[in-house]
C-alpha cells in the first residue's frame, strides 16, 4: 500500500469541500488531476472514500473513518517540520481574546501550552462568554477580536469575519440504535426520536433554523448547557443530538460509548474563525496571534 501526502492533501481538500472543483482550487491542481490522484489513492487503500450521486459527491463510511487517519498523518508530518524550526516570538505586549464557550471547553485546553510556548513575553487576557456578549465587547474595544463560531453569528459590514475550518455537524446515537442499520439515514427518521438539545454558542436557533428549512420539527426531550451531560445521555441510549466532529468523542464520562452517522438531508457545518471589527486595526501582536491562531485551529482540527 503506497500513497503520498500530496494524495491525502488532495483527500482532505475533497473531504472538506464535497466539490472537485473547490478542492481542485484549494490545491491550486486542475480538476482532472485531483480526481486521477484520488482514485489512485482508493485504488492504493482498496476501499472506496467517496459515493459518486447526481447531486455530487459524498464521504463514505470508509471515507469517513479514513479521514481521521489522513488528518493526523498530515498534521504529524506538518509537526516534525515546524518542530525543527520553531523559535519563540519575541513580540511584546497585550491581547485581548473574545472566546466562545464551545471553543473555550474543547480548543483552548488543547492549544493553549503551544501559544504560551510560542508567545513568551505576551500578556494574553481570554474572555469567554456568549456571542452577543462577545461581539459587543468587541465593539466597545474590551477585547482586540474574538474567536467565534462564526456559523452562528450574523455577518454585517461592520464585521470581518475570517473562517478557519468547517466542522460537519453529524447524528450522535448510542451503540445499537435501530438508525445504525439503515444504510441511509434522513431527517424524516430522526424526527420523532427524543432529541437532546446542547444549549449554548446559539445552538438551539441555529439548528432550529436548519430543521424548520427542511420542513421539520425537533422533538426536543431534554436541554443542557454541558457538553457532557449531552454526551452521557446519548451514550445511555436517552435521546440522540446532532453535533459537530470538533466537539465529538467517542466516549462518555462514565466510559459509555457514542456513534456518529451522517444525515443524508441534513449537511450542515460549525464554522470557527476569528471575527474583528472593521474600522479598527490589529497591533501588531494581535495580528501575530491571529496568524497562530490560524494554523493552530486548523492543526487541531486534523488532529480531532
Amino acid at each position: 500500500m503506497k500513497f503520498t501526502l500530496r494524495q491525502l492533501e488532495f483527500y482532505i481538500a475533497l473531504a472538506e469541500t464535497l466539490q472537485v472543483s473547490k478542492a481542485a482550487s484549494r490545491c491550486h491542481i486542475s480538476q482532472s488531476s485531483m480526481t486521477v490522484a484520488l482514485r489512485n489513492l482508493e485504488e492504493a487503500l482498496g476501499a472506496q472514500l467517496f459515493l459518486r450521486q447526481p447531486k455530487g459527491i459524498r464521504l463514505t463510511v470508509e471515507g469517513e473513518r479514513f479521514l481521521a487517519h489522513a488528518r493526523k498523518i498530515l498534521t504529524d508530518s506538518q509537526l516534525a517540520i515546524e518542530d525543527l524550526h520553531r523559535k519563540p516570538e519575541t513580540v511584546t505586549g497585550a491581547v485581548r481574546i473574545g472566546i466562545a464557550q464551545t471553543l473555550s471547553a474543547y480548543l483552548l485546553p488543547e492549544i493553549i501550552s503551544d501559544i504560551e510556548s510560542r508567545f513568551p513575553l505576551l500578556n494574553i487576557d481570554w474572555y469567554e462568554a456568549t456571542a452577543p456578549q462577545l461581539l459587543t465587547a468587541l465593539r466597545e474595544n474590551k477585547v482586540d477580536f474574538c474567536l467565534l463560531l462564526t456559523s452562528n453569528i450574523e455577518h454585517d459590514g461592520s464585521l470581518n469575519v475570517e473562517t478557519f475550518l468547517r466542522s460537519l455537524r453529524q447524528l450522535w446515537v448510542a451503540p445499537g440504535h435501530p438508525l445504525l442499520s439503515q444504510p441511509v439515514v434522513h431527517l424524516r427518521d430522526v424526527e420523532k426520536l427524543p432529541f437532546l438539545m446542547l444549549d449554548t454558542d446559539e445552538y438551539p436557533t441555529v439548528i432550529g433554523d436548519v430543521w424548520q428549512h427542511e420542513g421539520y420539527r425537533l422533538n426536543i426531550h431534554f436541554r443542557s448547557n454541558s457538553f457532557e451531560a449531552v454526551r452521557s445521555l446519548v451514550a445511555q441510549g436517552k435521546g440522540v443530538t446532532i453535533l459537530s466532529d470538533l466537539v465529538y468523542r467517542p466516549w462518555s464520562l462514565n466510559g459509555q460509548r457514542v456513534v456518529r452517522r451522517t444525515i443524508e438531508d441534513c449537511i450542515t457545518y460549525m464554522d470557527v474563525g476569528v471575527v474583528k471589527t472593521v474600522d479598527r486595526p490589529q497591533s501588531e501582536a494581535a495580528q501575530r496571534m491571529v496568524d497562530f491562531l490560524r494554523q493552530a485551529i486548523v492543526r487541531f482540527d486534523r488532529q480531532a
